[in-house]
């Protein structure tokens, strides 16, 4: 009888143990991909549409292995506090422009720099030289994995309660920022005052006088409805916004290497969707500002080129351009 009782309560312990081993490796094979992205722009943006592209792609190719949480109108976080918290290994992300991302890694900023580029062909070539794959794959010490840059939003301008013609209206006039070094110095060479601050706080700041204007493009402009506290829009097209889709470096490791391509392929391809729709609506919008009141000015963009000259020196980026303009000119 004690014999009987032992065998049992060997098999029992066996049955236990062959259980929490199939628990074990259930878990194993069902490992959470979730990640949750953070834009600034509200659900009609550009962006927005372009990263539910990238989420609809990645959980169909994926048989919704991998789950793409999205968040607007910075309501999971700010875009500074999403780069820290993906940096730190949380499964997070957001569209970052460039000027952000070279608060990091300075070699970004060319990408967001004053007057360097004629047209998104030639962020393009820079996109896809050694050049740029090299900064890449150093941005992953960071703990950051940038998955596309290639989220083309429209030319950066100066949106204003005053008058601008030409550069000497711009002394003096407080001009919100994002707060990224390179736009400041940017609009401090312009004679502007930078204030950096959340977009969120611009329209407000606007309308109480805090502020005398933003640089932005279109889309955001006109979205956010600043066109019922400004007057005047400088065409300036300081610089023409490139943006990432960024995610956590430990996040991104986790994957499965076939869940690695796909999720790099669906970021590229949200990139294009987001560009299409933009430049599509950059150019309705200007339209539709106009009829609201906004008066659109032409101006010399040689003399704001000239003005905004000394960014390169003031922030040691002499050496990175040249780099940049020979890959340019081959």
């Amino acid at each position: 009888m004690k014999n009987k009782f032992l065998i049992i309560g060997i098999l029992c312990i066996i049955l236990l143990l062959t259980a929490c081993g199939s628990k074990s490796s259930e878990a194993e094979d069902n490992e959470d991909y979730t990640l949750r992205i953070g834009v600034t722009q509200n659900d009609q943006n550009a962006e927005f549409i372009g990263v539910e592209s990238f989420k609809e792609g990645v959980e169909e190719r994926t048989n919704g292995e991998v789950s793409v949480e999205l968040y607007h109108s910075d309501q999971l976080s700010s875009v500074p506090d999403l780069i820290e918290q993906a940096a730190m290994g949380n499964g997070v992300g957001t569209i970052s422009d460039a000027a952000m991302l070279g608060d990091i890694k300075k070699e970004f900023y060319i990408l967001q720099s004053p007057y360097m580029f004629d047209d998104y062909s030639q962020v393009d070539d820079l996109t896809e030289s050694e050049l740029y794959q090299g900064w890449v794959e150093d941005f992953t010490d960071e703990g950051i994995r940038i998955l596309s840059f290639n989220f083309y939003l429209g030319e950066r301008n100066l949106a204003t309660t005053d008058e601008i013609t030409s550069a000497a209206d711009v002394k003096g006039s407080v001009i919100r920022t994002s707060g990224a070094q390179i736009v400041d110095e940017t609009v401090s060479e312009m004679g502007g005052a930078p204030s950096g601050m959340p977009w969120s706080e611009a329209y407000p700041g606007l309308e109480q006088g805090v502020i005398n204007g933003v640089e932005a493009h279109n889309l955001a402009i006109y979205e956010s409805s600043m066109y019922e506290v400004i007057d005047y829009i400088a065409k300036t097209n300081h610089y023409q916004l490139v943006s990432a889709l960024v995610v956590s470096e430990d996040w991104f490791n986790d994957l499965p290497e076939e869940y690695q391509e796909i999720v790099l392929e669906e970021a590229d391809k949200g990139g294009k969707v987001a560009s299409e729709l933009a430049l599509e609506e950059s150019e309705e919008y200007e339209e539709q500002m106009k009829e609201y009141g906004v008066t659109f000015h032409e101006v010399n963009r040689e003399e704001f080129k000239e003005l905004t000259e000394p960014v390169y020196d003031n922030l040691d980026m002499i050496e990175i351009r040249e780099e940049v303009l020979e890959v340019l000119d081959q």
